[in-house]
Protein backbone atom coordinates (compact mmCIF):
# COMPACT_ATOMS: atom_id res chain seq x y z
CA UNK A 1 0.00 0.00 0.00
CA UNK A 2 1.33 3.43 -0.92
CA UNK A 3 1.37 6.05 1.79
CA UNK A 4 -0.81 9.06 0.91
CA UNK A 5 -0.65 11.97 3.36
CA UNK A 6 -2.62 14.47 1.27
CA UNK A 7 -4.38 16.73 3.78
CA UNK A 8 -8.12 16.24 3.30
CA UNK A 9 -7.54 13.91 0.36
CA UNK A 10 -10.14 11.40 -0.79
CA UNK A 11 -7.54 8.61 -0.83
CA UNK A 12 -5.33 9.74 2.05
CA UNK A 13 -4.35 6.97 4.46
CA UNK A 14 -1.82 8.69 6.73
CA UNK A 15 -1.55 11.93 8.68
CA UNK A 16 2.20 12.14 8.10
CA UNK A 17 4.69 11.65 5.29
CA UNK A 18 7.73 9.41 5.50
CA UNK A 19 9.95 12.51 5.31
CA UNK A 20 8.18 14.03 8.33
CA UNK A 21 8.58 10.79 10.27
CA UNK A 22 12.27 10.56 9.40
CA UNK A 23 12.77 14.11 10.65
CA UNK A 24 10.90 13.35 13.89
CA UNK A 25 12.79 10.13 14.66
CA UNK A 26 16.17 11.65 13.77
CA UNK A 27 15.88 13.83 16.88
CA UNK A 28 14.01 11.40 19.16
CA UNK A 29 15.89 9.37 21.75
CA UNK A 30 15.20 5.64 21.97
CA UNK A 31 14.07 5.27 18.38
CA UNK A 32 16.52 2.53 17.40
CA UNK A 33 13.70 0.11 16.58
CA UNK A 34 12.30 2.61 14.06
CA UNK A 35 15.70 3.07 12.43
CA UNK A 36 16.06 -0.71 12.02
CA UNK A 37 12.84 -0.96 9.97
CA UNK A 38 12.97 -0.98 6.19
CA UNK A 39 11.76 2.19 4.48
CA UNK A 40 8.63 0.54 3.00
CA UNK A 41 7.74 -1.07 6.35
CA UNK A 42 7.91 2.34 8.02
CA UNK A 43 5.15 3.57 5.73
CA UNK A 44 2.95 0.64 6.73
CA UNK A 45 3.39 1.49 10.41
CA UNK A 46 2.50 5.15 9.77
CA UNK A 47 -0.63 4.18 7.81
CA UNK A 48 -1.74 1.75 10.51
CA UNK A 49 -1.10 4.24 13.33
CA UNK A 50 -3.06 6.97 11.52
CA UNK A 51 -5.99 4.63 10.95
CA UNK A 52 -5.94 3.44 14.56
CA UNK A 53 -6.20 7.02 15.80
CA UNK A 54 -9.33 7.44 13.68
CA UNK A 55 -10.77 4.12 14.89
CA UNK A 56 -10.28 4.72 18.60
CA UNK A 57 -10.28 8.49 19.18
CA UNK A 58 -13.53 10.35 19.69
CA UNK A 59 -12.51 13.56 17.93
CA UNK A 60 -14.01 16.96 18.62
CA UNK A 61 -15.61 18.85 15.74
CA UNK A 62 -16.56 17.51 12.33
CA UNK A 63 -14.73 16.50 9.17
CA UNK A 64 -13.97 19.50 6.98
CA UNK A 65 -15.40 17.77 3.87
CA UNK A 66 -17.49 14.69 3.23
CA UNK A 67 -15.05 13.42 0.62
CA UNK A 68 -11.95 13.20 2.85
CA UNK A 69 -10.98 9.66 3.74
CA UNK A 70 -9.39 10.44 7.13
CA UNK A 71 -11.00 12.16 10.13
CA UNK A 72 -8.62 15.16 9.95
CA UNK A 73 -8.67 17.99 9.02
CA UNK A 74 -11.69 19.02 11.14
CA UNK A 75 -13.80 22.10 11.65
CA UNK A 76 -15.31 23.45 14.86
CA UNK A 77 -12.29 22.44 16.94
CA UNK A 78 -11.12 25.04 19.45
CA UNK A 79 -7.74 25.83 20.97
CA UNK A 80 -7.76 25.71 24.78
CA UNK A 81 -8.07 29.53 24.72
CA UNK A 82 -11.35 29.28 22.77
CA UNK A 83 -10.14 30.35 19.32
CA UNK A 84 -10.85 28.24 16.24
CA UNK A 85 -8.27 25.72 15.14
CA UNK A 86 -7.49 25.97 11.39
CA UNK A 87 -9.65 23.53 9.44
CA UNK A 88 -7.14 22.94 6.65
CA UNK A 89 -4.19 21.39 8.50
CA UNK A 90 -3.30 18.33 10.56
CA UNK A 91 -2.39 19.50 14.09
CA UNK A 92 1.22 18.83 15.10
CA UNK A 93 -0.11 16.91 18.12
CA UNK A 94 -1.95 14.46 15.83
CA UNK A 95 1.24 13.94 13.83
CA UNK A 96 3.25 13.37 17.01
CA UNK A 97 0.65 10.84 18.15
CA UNK A 98 1.06 8.95 14.85
CA UNK A 99 4.85 8.78 15.30
CA UNK A 100 4.60 7.58 18.89
CA UNK A 101 1.85 5.05 18.14
CA UNK A 102 3.81 3.68 15.17
CA UNK A 103 6.96 3.32 17.30
CA UNK A 104 5.09 1.63 20.15
CA UNK A 105 3.51 -0.82 17.67
CA UNK A 106 6.76 -2.25 16.34
CA UNK A 107 6.97 -4.98 18.99
CA UNK A 108 3.25 -5.16 19.85
CA UNK A 109 0.41 -5.75 17.40
CA UNK A 110 -2.01 -3.08 18.63
CA UNK A 111 -4.42 -3.88 15.80
CA UNK A 112 -5.07 -7.43 17.02
CA UNK A 113 -8.07 -8.09 19.23
CA UNK A 114 -7.02 -9.05 22.71
CA UNK A 115 -8.35 -12.34 24.08
CA UNK A 116 -10.19 -10.61 26.92
CA UNK A 117 -11.50 -7.55 25.05
CA UNK A 118 -14.98 -6.68 26.24
CA UNK A 119 -14.63 -8.50 29.57
CA UNK A 120 -14.60 -6.48 32.77
CA UNK A 121 -14.53 -9.43 35.16
CA UNK A 122 -14.05 -13.21 34.97
CA UNK A 123 -14.55 -15.60 37.89
CA UNK A 124 -13.83 -19.34 37.87
CA UNK A 125 -16.28 -20.81 40.30
CA UNK A 126 -19.18 -20.62 40.21
CA UNK A 127 -18.73 -19.27 36.71
CA UNK A 128 -19.29 -15.51 36.41
CA UNK A 129 -18.55 -13.27 33.43
CA UNK A 130 -19.14 -9.53 33.42
CA UNK A 131 -18.84 -7.72 30.09
CA UNK A 132 -17.71 -4.21 29.27
CA UNK A 133 -18.20 -3.45 25.61
CA UNK A 134 -17.58 0.28 25.75
CA UNK A 135 -15.29 1.71 23.09
CA UNK A 136 -13.29 3.51 25.78
CA UNK A 137 -12.42 0.19 27.43
CA UNK A 138 -11.15 -1.22 24.14
CA UNK A 139 -9.25 1.92 23.17
CA UNK A 140 -7.34 1.97 26.45
CA UNK A 141 -5.49 -1.17 25.43
CA UNK A 142 -4.80 0.03 21.91
CA UNK A 143 -3.73 3.63 22.46
CA UNK A 144 -0.86 4.01 24.91
CA UNK A 145 -1.25 6.53 27.72
CA UNK A 146 1.29 8.93 26.18
CA UNK A 147 -0.63 8.95 22.87
CA UNK A 148 -3.93 9.62 24.64
CA UNK A 149 -2.29 12.53 26.46
CA UNK A 150 -0.88 13.96 23.23
CA UNK A 151 -4.33 14.03 21.57
CA UNK A 152 -6.35 14.93 24.68
CA UNK A 153 -7.05 18.52 23.58
CA UNK A 154 -8.67 17.15 20.40
CA UNK A 155 -10.80 14.36 21.85
CA UNK A 156 -14.04 14.05 23.75
CA UNK A 157 -13.63 11.85 26.81
CA UNK A 158 -16.32 10.15 28.84
CA UNK A 159 -20.02 10.45 28.22
CA UNK A 160 -20.23 14.07 29.25
CA UNK A 161 -18.45 16.96 27.59
CA UNK A 162 -17.52 20.32 28.97
CA UNK A 163 -17.49 23.63 27.16
CA UNK A 164 -15.25 26.46 28.26
CA UNK A 165 -17.15 29.73 28.70
CA UNK A 166 -15.17 32.81 27.78
CA UNK A 167 -16.36 36.35 28.27
CA UNK A 168 -15.39 39.14 25.94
Amino acid sequence: MTLDATVGGASANSYVTLAEAESYFKDRAHSDEWNELGYDVRGTFLITASQQLDWYANWKGDKTTYTQSMDWPRKDVLYPDGTDYPDDIIPPEIKRAVYELALSSINLDRSADQDLDGLAEVQAGPLRVKTDTSLRAKSLGVLPEKVRKIISDFTITGSMGFVRLMRA
